[in-house]
C-alpha cells in the first residue's frame, strides 16, 4: 500500500537521527528486521519491579505486539522483509503492559498509571514522537491529562490508534487516548489514525473519525506487512499498524526539515491528506488518507529570495507565460534551479523556469477568425471627406466556442464576449481612425510590415493616422492594452506600440511596405504574460523593423514575403538580459489562379514561414545556491543561459479559395509543422481548417 515514502526516501530523508517512543507491550531485541534499529540503553519497562523492556511473544508465536509496531516504523532496508516507513529511525521501547486484565479474551492490557509513567519517560528523555497503538472506550482521567499536557509542553507529538470496534462502537468516534485530540489542550499535537485497504477504503473494522475529524488521518491497516524474521513476515490488520506509519511519517518530516517543531509536522501531514470520502474533513475519514509524497511538497507559496534581499513568490498556481518566440528556452534550462521557502519555512529546491507556463503559438496565421457581426454608419464630412462608426462583436455560437479557441491562445483571457468600435474620418488624402476594443478583440489595423509586432502588445485602443502622397502612403499608428486573467482585477497599460509605416505602390502589380516602431511590455517580452507585482514579469523594450512586398509574376501568379526584426532588453527583479536578444520572423507565398481546375476554384496559395524566433540572447540571473547543510548561510552565483529555443518552426501551408454556386465562398487550408512552437524534439503536426462565407 502506497503512503508515498518513497518520495521522501528519494529525497534523502530516512529518519535517521529521529528517536521515537514506542508505548506498547515491548520489543524483541533480536528481531532480525529490527537489528540496530532500537536503542537498548533508552529502551524500558516501567512496571516498578519488572525491568522487562523485552515483550513476550503472543500466541501461536506471533512476535510482540510492540515488535509488529516497530516494524511499521523502522524495519531495515536490508533486502528482505518489509521496509519501515522511517527505516533508520531509532525505537525507543517504553514497555507498559500488564497481563492482570480484567476482560478474560484479552493477553495484554493498560492500566493509566503505567501510561502516565510512560508518558513522563518519553518527556524525560526528550523523545520527539511517540506512538500509542492502544485504547478503549472511556477517558483516562485528569491524572492522564495532566500527564499529556505536560507532554505538549515539552513538544512531543502522539500518534494514537483510532481502535477496532468498527462504525458502531463508541458512537463512531475513536477511542481514548485517541479522542483527546479533540480537546483544545491537546489539539495539534496528537493525531489519530484510522485504518484502509489496499483500495484506500476505510477498513470494516476501524473506528471512524468522528468528534475528532479535524485530527484524523487513515494510514495503511489491513493485510500489512511486518515482524518480518528473514525467512518470513506476519500479516497483520488493525489500526494498532497505521498508527505506526504516521509516525514514521512524521520523522520522515522532522529528519528532512530540522528546523520543523513537532506540531508544524503534524500539521503538515493533516494539511496534505489525500481527499477520501466526503469533499473535505468529514466524520468517517477525517483529513483523508496519508501522502508522505505530498507532504514533502512545498505548502502554501515558497518564497525565493534574491541576491538583492528581495523574495519572490512561487506558487502552485500558474499564472506566467513566456512569450511564444523563447519556445522552450525557459523550460530547457538548468540555469534556473534555486531554493526557496515555503509557509513552514523549510528549504525545498525550486525550478523557477517551472512558474512560466508554454506560450501560446505566435503565428498570427493560426489565430482563429471568428465570425462577427457588423454594423456600419457613414456621413459625409466637410473638406470632401467621410466619417464613418463602424461596431462589431464575436458571434456567440454554441456549436464553435469563441472563448475555447482564444483561451487556447491566450490563456489569460477571460471568456467575455468581443467587442470594438472604430470611429474613422477619412479623404482622399489620408484617413484618421481611433479603435476602442475589450475583451481581446483583435485591432484592425495590420499594414502588412511589422504587424507581428504591433500584435504582441495585444492592444485594447489605438489611434491611426494616414497621408497619401502620390504612390506613398506614410502611416503612424499605436495603440495600449490592458491584462485581465478571469477573477483577477485588472491590470492596465501593461502593453504599448508605435509604428511608422511607408508603403508604395509601384505599379498596379507591386507594392512594398516598410516599417519600424517600438514595443513596450511591462509583463514580459515579446508576448509573455507575467502578473505584475509577482516577481516573474520581465519589463521589456523592444525596437523592431519590418518589410513586405506583393508583386505580380504574371500569369495570374504573384509573390508576396514578409520579414521581421527585433532587438529586446529588460531588467526583471531575478531575470535579466545580459545580451540583447535578436528575433526574427519571415514569410514568402505564391497565389494562382485555378479557374481551369474546377470545383469553383478561385485561387490557390503555397506558402513557407517561421514564426517569431528568438536568434540570439543570453539571460542572467543572480540565484541561491544549494546549502551544503540545511542551516549553512545562503551564497548566490550568477546563471547565465541562451534565450534561444532548441528548435526553429517552418510551415508549409497549401490553400485554396472555392466559390460556391450560392455565391458563399469554402476557403481551406492545410499546415504542415516541423519543430513545433520552435521545440526541436516536437513531433511534425500537420492541421486542416475550412471557412465558410457568405454574404446577404
Amino acid at each position: 500500500m502506497n503512503s508515498g515514502a518513497i518520495t521522501a526516501w528519494n529525497a534523502g530523508a530516512t529518519g535517521a537521527g529521529i528517536n521515537i517512543g514506542v508505548i506498547d507491550s515491548g520489543i524483541d531485541f533480536t528481531q532480525a528486521d529490527l537489528t540496530g534499529r532500537i536503542s537498548t540503553s533508552l529502551s524500558t519497562d516501567v512496571i516498578i519491579g519488572r525491568n522487562t523492556p523485552t515483550g513476550t511473544p503472543g500466541a501461536g508465536g506471533q512476535p510482540a505486539h510492540g515488535t509488529l509496531v516497530s516494524g511499521i516504523i523502522a524495519s531495515n532496508f536490508n533486502g528482505f522483509g518489509t521496509i519501515g516507513t522511517a527505516y533508520q529511525s531509532t525505537i525507543v521501547s517504553i514497555r507498559s503492559d500488564r497481563s492482570d486484565c480484567e476482560d478474560a479474551d484479552d493477553d495484554v492490557c493498560f492500566h493509566t498509571a503505567d501510561l502516565i509513567r510512560a508518558i513522563d519517560y518519553a518527556i524525560a528523555h526528550d523523545l520527539p514522537i511517540v506512538n500509542m497503538s492502544l485504547g478503549g472506550e472511556t477517558s483516562l482521567g485528569a491524572q492522564f491529562e495532566a500527564a499529556l499536557e505536560r507532554a505538549v509542553r515539552a513538544g512531543i507529538v502522539f500518534t494514537i490508534a483510532a481502535g477496532n470496534a468498527g462504525e458502531e462502537a463508541t458512537g463512531g468516534n475513536p477511542e481514548w487516548p485517541g479522542r483527546y485530540a479533540t480537546d483544545p489542550r491537546f489539539a495539534g499535537s496528537i493525531i489519530v489514525v484510522g485504518a484502509h485497504n489496499a483500495s484506500n477504503v476505510l477498513a470494516a473494522f476501524s473506528n471512524r473519525a468522528g468528534v475528532s475529524a479535524a485530527s484524523y488521518l487513515s494510514a495503511a491497516g489491513e493485510d500489512v506487512i511486518t515482524g518480518c524474521d528473514g525467512t518470513s513476515c506476519w500479516r497483520i490488520n488493525g489500526t494498532s499498524f497505521s498508527a505506526p506509519a504516521v509516525a514514521g511519517a512524521l520523522a520522515l518530516l522532522l529528519d528532512a526539515f530540522p528546523n520543523l517543531t513537532g506540531r508544524e509536522a503534524v500539521e503538515i501531514l493533516l494539511t496534505t491528506a489525500r481527499e477520501a470520502g466526503a469533499a473535505g474533513t468529514d466524520a468517517v475519514y477525517g483529513r483523508g488518507l496519508l501522502d508522505i509524497a505530498q507532504a514533502f511538497q512545498p505548502v502554501g507559496s515558497t518564497s525565493v529570495p534574491m541576491a538583492s534581499g528581495a523574495t519572490v513568490s512561487v506558487t502552485t498556481q500558474r499564472f506566467s507565460y513566456s512569450g511564444a518566440a523563447f519556445g522552450d528556452a525557459f523550460r530547457n534550462t538548468p540555469g534556473l534551479q534555486t531554493v526557496g521557502h515555503d509557509s513552514y519555512d523549510r528549504l525545498f529546491r525550486v525550478d523557477l523556469a517551472a512558474a512560466y507556463g508554454q506560450a501560446p503559438r505566435g503565428d498570427r496565421s493560426r489565430m482563429p477568425q471568428l465570425e462577427r457581426q457588423q454594423a456600419t454608419l457613414t456621413l459625409d464630412a466637410p473638406i470632401g471627406g467621410q466619417l464613418s462608426l463602424t461596431s462589431s462583436a464575436a458571434v456567440d455560437d454554441s456549436a464553435h466556442d469563441p472563448a475555447a479557441l482564444s483561451n487556447a491562445l491566450t490563456p489569460w483571457l477571460d471568456e467575455r464576449r468581443r467587442e470594438d468600435v472604430m470611429v474613422q474620418f477619412s479623404t482622399d488624402h489620408g484617413a484618421v481612425a481611433v479603435w476602442q476594443g475589450r475583451n481581446g478583440a483583435r485591432s484592425p489595423f495590420e499594414l502588412g510590415a511589422g504587424d507581428g509586432f504591433a500584435s504582441l502588445a495585444q492592444v485594447d485602443r489605438a489611434w491611426l493616422g494616414a497621408a497619401r502622397i502620390g504612390a506613398l502612403t506614410f502611416t503612424a499608428d499605436a495603440g495600449a492594452g490592458d491584462r485581465a486573467m478571469p477573477f483577477q482585477s485588472a491590470e492596465e497599460d501593461v502593453s504599448r506600440y508605435s509604428r511608422f509605416a511607408m508603403k508604395w505602390d509601384a505599379s498596379p502589380t507591386a507594392q512594398l511596405t516598410f516599417a519600424g516602431g517600438s514595443l513596450e511590455e511591462r509583463m514580459g517580452p515579446l508576448g509573455s504574460y507575467a502578473p505584475l507585482g509577482s516577481g516573474f514579469e520581465m519589463p521589456s523594450d523592444s525596437t523592431f523593423a519590418g518589410v513586405s512586398g506583393r508583386f505580380g509574376l504574371g500569369s495570374g501568379l504573384w509573390l508576396d514575403a514578409e520579414m521581421g526584426w527585433a532587438r529586446t532588453d529588460l531588467a526583471g527583479q531575478f531575470l535579466s538580459l545580459s545580451e540583447q536578444a535578436v528575433s526574427s520572423s519571415w514569410r514568402l507565398g505564391l497565389t494562382s489562379a485555378c479557374e481551369q481546375l474546377g470545383f469553383g476554384c478561385r485561387s490557390l496559395t503555397w506558402s513557407i514561414s517561421q514564426p517569431l524566433r528568438v536568434e540570439s540572447g543570453e539571460f542572467s540571473a543572480w540565484l541561491a545556491d544549494a546549502p551544503l547543510e540545511y542551516f549553512d548561510p545562503l551564497t548566490f552565483s550568477e546563471r547565465r543561459f541562451s534565450a534561444t529555443p532548441t528548435g526553429r518552426q517552418i510551415d508549409l501551408a497549401l490553400g485554396s479559395l472555392h466559390e460556391l454556386p450560392n455565391g458563399s465562398y469554402l476557403d481551406l487550408r492545410a499546415v504542415v509543422t516541423r519543430d513545433d512552437r520552435h521545440v526541436r524534439t516536437a513531433a511534425p503536426a500537420l492541421g486542416l481548417m475550412g471557412q465558410w462565407r457568405t454574404t446577404f
